[in-house]
């Protein structure tokens, strides 16, 4: 695996795409379903109104990540129905497995745009039929795709022959395979998608797992003799914390009424 450039500027290449904001949001959104499995296992010191207080604060932000979340995939089949348009000429994972390619990807395209429902359910403009129905229906094509990639990649991947193993398409297909298989699961359990119903560390964890593989692919790497600034860390480390001393001043003093 490439070494991942660990500095601010590697940072703000992630964060200054929609899709890096995106992902770190679902890293989240995914670790606050993890720890509602958490609390509901009993597996942290709370109990009483303190488990309430925490579950409910834990709760309300998974719920205003995934409702911000939303409006980020207005649209989101664009991109997708672009890949497929090259892609059926093309035909990226070969002749034998191009119909499932098609599926998929069409798949991939479609849930979303179902999606899209649920946004005007959640703003109104729609009155028939519930977030979660829609939820259910759109998330369950979304996992069947999954389970379709999966399977293509694990073919791609493992069975191949011994003197492919080590190549960049087979590893890329193994990688691909193991991140399909888990949104699988995590998608699943939101849909309801029988036979992947699980529980929320489940679905959290795999949620989370596949979040942190979104960033690892996406997270600019180590380029080897690359000259850095080597005091640009601290210049930025500075600046940081004096924005960041300014900010809780700021809000000590909205706080204590100092703008009425």
């Amino acid at each position: 695996m490439a070494e991942l450039q660990l500095d601010a500027d590697a940072l703000n290449a992630v964060l200054s795409k929609f899709v890096g904001k995106d992902k770190i949001l679902r890293f989240v959104q995914y670790l606050c379903r993890f720890n509602k499995g958490v609390f509901q296992s009993g597996l942290v010191p709370l109990e009483g109104e303190d488990l309430k207080f925490a579950m409910a604060k834990n709760w309300k932000l998974f719920v205003v990540l995934m409702n911000a979340r939303r409006t980020y995939r207005l649209l989101n089949s664009v991109p997708t129905l672009l890949k497929l348009r090259k892609g059926i000429v093309d035909k990226p994972w070969g002749e034998n497995l191009h119909p499932a390619y098609v599926i998929s990807q069409w798949m991939m395209a479609l849930w979303p745009a179902i999606d899209h429902y649920r946004f005007l359910v959640l703003v109104t403009w729609a009155t028939k039929g519930t977030q979660a129905e829609v939820r259910n229906f759109s998330y369950r094509i979304f996992a069947a795709a999954q389970l379709i990639i999966c399977a293509a990649q694990f073919s791609r991947g493992y069975m191949v022959e011994k003197k492919e193993w080590d190549s960049k398409s087979a590893k890329t297909a193994r990688w691909n395979c193991v991140k399909a298989g888990l949104t699988a699961l995590t998608i699943g359990h939101v849909s309801q998608f029988p036979g992947l119903t699980t529980n929320e560390l489940i679905c959290g964890g795999t949620g989370v797992a596949t979040s942190l593989m979104d960033l690892y692919n996406m997270w600019p790497k180590v380029q080897p003799g690359k000259k850095t600034d080597e005091d640009a860390e601290a210049r930025f480390l500075g600046t940081s914390t004096a924005v960041l001393l300014a900010t809780l001043a700021s809000v000590s003093f909205i706080r204590s009424g100092g703008m009425k």
